[in-house]
């Protein structure tokens, strides 16, 4: 208070309170419209009213190379990304049966560790170390797929399935477009016409990797999405936008 409302008040205490109920609601409106203001400490703010997947699809590659890029040159970024790994997942994350059942308890555990030692389709670490690196991409890279692959009874394999990571580049994100008979596709991920996720479209080969001289490898294939697990942290509502409103269907 000024020394004119404390005079205000001193003189007529009704109209002293209701200058400072205005005063305040006055100094309140100002700060609720302050983020909208245009002047020189905004000028330099530019703040795109783009959806989630525009906002991405410009920018994902670069983004992905710059923190790749830290991860491996700077040693604060690499430290932090293993401490996120670290954190998240330590030495593993280690189911346990609970049936009801000593029997069945002892055989699922047992039937679970021989698949753990082989469920990694590059062979080259176990379902503890699938964890780490799925982490750890998702760290670096935004996101992380990873292929179910059925296998044949005869590979001798205790569970005839087996988990291929692949890192995002692997998404054809060019491909953008609708779908003949139905759906759309959205930075090579298919939608059906009610915004489900129904197919992913991949390269075979990684597209900065040396064997992209092998055939075809250049050239996304479409992968159903009960194949696929694609894991991401969703920031922003939306991941199916652009779905055709008219197709929903009401509650019952």
């Amino acid at each position: 208070m000024n020394w004119i409302d404390r005079t205000v008040g001193f003189v007529s205490p009704a109209a002293g309170l209701r200058r400072v109920r205005n005063r305040t609601a006055m100094t309140a409106l100002r700060r609720s419209d302050e983020g909208a203001r245009v002047g020189r400490r905004t000028d330099g703010w530019v703040a795109a009213g783009t959806g989630a997947n525009t906002e991405i699809g410009t920018a994902i590659a670069r983004l992905r190379d710059r923190t790749r890029d830290l991860a491996r040159n700077n040693p604060y970024a690499a430290k932090a990304v293993q401490a996120v790994v670290s954190n998240l997942v330590g030495t593993g994350i280690m189911p346990r049966t609970r049936a009801g059942d000593a029997g069945v308890n002892d055989q699922a555990d047992r039937l679970w560790a021989r698949f753990a030692e082989s469920c990694d389709a590059d062979g080259l670490t176990d379902f503890y170390g699938l964890q780490a690196l799925v982490v750890r991409a998702m760290t670096e890279s935004g996101e992380c797929l990873v292929r179910i692959r059925e296998r044949r009874i005869d590979d001798g394999l205790p569970v005839p399935l087996q988990l291929q990571l692949l890192e995002p580049d692997h998404l054809d994100t060019g491909k953008t477009g609708e779908v003949p008979g139905g759906g759309f596709i959205i930075q090579g991920v298919e939608f059906d016409p009610l915004g489900r996720r129904r197919a992913y479209w991949l390269y075979p080969v990684h597209p900065g990797e040396v064997a992209t001289f092998r055939k075809m490898s250049l050239a996304s294939q479409r992968v159903s999405a009960d194949g696929v697990l694609h894991l991401f942290e969703q920031l922003r509502p939306g991941a199916g936008a652009g779905r055709d409103w008219g197709d929903q269907r009401p509650a019952r």
